[in-house]
């Protein structure tokens, strides 16, 4: 099977026209977070340094996340406020826009690395995949440094490969290559195994020049952000990454775990089967054409396939390795398959089905408003002027922590305000601080705490609650009887369906998935 003339091939320019546009529709119209690491260790930490709350800075051993990503939200932030912009909606809008813009470059690097390493028609449909596979602009504008990573180690790869085949012998690219792992690094220190195999082939190879060139670039650049961040904040260069392994060394079970095939199912799952299972069979074609590539994006797939926590965001960095080695080793068998040559009508069908099912959910993800019944309120009540506490009650239901950023002004959940002995609170706590006049304390009701212990907390507490929120329509009279205990005089003030997706989502399953319906009442 021929390839297409190159004047019929949708060109680079086109593919990214096409990226953008459906990610500026997910950047605006796609809200919430998907995640919590996305919003309570970005977004309120960023939001906490800007309001003079040292998060993070007041604890013994650095975050397990990365310093450098929140800095760069609160830069954004800082310069919103600066002009003028409070508003957390506008906020994050802006964070969605300049994530969409960012994710063109895996669009970009992924169409260069394949065109380099086969022709145009295969650039083209990674392209076009990179675009518009269902989660790749949702997940791009969101606050992940699983995503975030993704373009720094995309561009070293293209560097390395470039410079292989120009065959030039210089030692530079690859210096700049191993300062991309490095970038890539900072964001999510997963990222170093992408690294480490490309050394590995290059070791293996016996280009010990090259290889000690990435290894130089990367340890400069992790030194320069990382190694300085750690010196300034705390005790020692990298003193994150020591803190990062000892916490998982140690909490390694505590999270969400699953059988060593746990990944390889999210893979076929999340790139559609079964083309899913073409592209993991394109990839394993791939060892000798992109040995850098290959070893790289497997020692990734086998660390994380053999560490107990598998949550499958985890995973998200290795998949755009898999949609450009999967279709060029893929492209290749099927050219050299008497078995697919004879078969193109279930292959063309195959590709069909998979091509429909995207768009579709490409369009519904970039328009899902997600953790709606949990952000929606709060921007509700950010327009309200006169508010010194707010009441979240969830039920016969375990609390959910409430992103607080989307109130709009400084706010805190009354158990960390009282109890917490750490930093953040201390100083405010002794009266050596005061807090900001439109400071919103929020409480929290649920089956765990009765309505006398509540009571409790809000006659110590100088911040009298003048709104409650109730998620859900569980019980509503078993509820409203505890409620009507603490406040009598109740007024409905405003409710909020869930999303489609919420509804969805219920639908399918409602045992895991309430329901999102939010009531939020003025108390009088």
């Amino acid at each position: 099977m021929g390839q297409p003339q190159e004047r019929y091939l949708i060109p680079l320019s086109t593919i990214l026209l096409i990226a953008l546009a459906i990610r500026l529709v997910a950047a605006f119209f796609s809200k919430g977070f998907a995640f919590s690491d996305d919003h309570f260790d970005v977004i309120t930490i960023a939001q906490g340094w800007l309001d003079g709350f040292p998060l993070w800075l007041n604890e013994p051993m650095p975050p397990r996340h990365s310093m450098l990503y929140v800095l760069i939200h609160y830069t954004i932030f800082y310069t919103l406020e600066a002009m003028g912009i409070f508003s957390p909606e506008v906020k994050m809008t802006v964070v969605r826009l300049a994530h969409a813009l960012y994710s063109l470059l895996v669009v970009y690097f992924g169409y260069k690395l394949t065109e380099r390493l086969s022709n145009k028609a295969n650039a083209r449909m990674v392209g076009l995949m990179l675009a518009l596979v269902w989660f790749m602009p949702f997940m791009s504008v969101r606050n992940l440094v699983e995503m975030v990573c993704i373009p720094p180690y995309l561009a070293a790869f293209y560097l390395m490969v470039k410079e292989e085949q120009e065959g030039q012998k210089r030692w530079l690219p690859y210096f700049w290559a191993g300062a991309l792992f490095a970038l890539a690094f900072v964001f999510r220190y997963h990222t170093v195994l992408f690294g480490a195999g490309a050394g590995l082939v290059l070791l293996y190879q016996h280009k010990w020049r090259e290889a000690v060139a990435v290894l130089l670039g990367f340890l400069v650049a992790a030194f320069l952000v990382q190694g300085v961040i750690d010196i300034i904040f705390f005790d020692y260069p990298f003193h994150s990454l020591v803190a990062y392994y000892q916490y998982n060394s140690a909490h390694a079970n505590d999270f969400s775990s699953g059988p060593v095939y746990r990944f390889a199912l999210t893979i076929l799952g999340f790139l559609v089967p079964p083309v899913s299972a073409f592209l993991v069979v394109g990839y394993t074609r791939t060892a000798r054409l992109a040995p850098a590539l290959f070893w790289g994006g497997l020692i990734f797939f086998v660390a994380h396939s053999l560490f107990p926590n598998k949550q499958e965001r985890f995973i998200l960095p290795l998949l755009p390795l898999i949609m450009i080695l999967g279709v060029i080793g893929w492209q290749q068998f099927v050219r050299g398959s008497t078995f697919w040559q004879n078969r193109r009508k279930l292959l063309a069908a195959s590709w069909i089905f998979f091509w429909v099912l995207n768009l579709l959910a490409t369009v519904g993800m970039a328009l899902t408003y997600t953790k709606k019944s949990r952000v929606a309120p709060l921007v509700y009540l950010s327009q309200k002027q006169e508010m010194d506490g707010v009441v979240l009650e969830f039920g016969n239901h375990s609390v959910k922590k409430p992103p607080l950023f989307y109130l709009g002004r400084t706010s805190a959940v009354y158990d960390k305000y009282i109890i917490d002995e750490d930093m953040v609170w201390e100083e405010y706590l002794q009266g050596q601080k005061q807090l900001p006049e439109d400071f919103v304390m929020a409480y929290t009701l649920n089956k765990d705490k009765t309505p006398q212990e509540l009571q409790q907390e809000i006659n110590a507490s100088p911040y009298k609650p003048d709104f409650v929120v109730v998620v859900g329509t569980k019980d509503m009279e078993e509820r409203m009887a505890r409620l009507q205990q603490l406040f009598p005089n109740l007024e409905l003030d405003h409710t909020i369906n869930p999303s489609l997706y919420d509804r969805l989502l219920h639908l399918l399953n409602p045992r895991v998935h309430k329901d999102e319906h939010v009531q939020i009442y003025e108390v009088r």
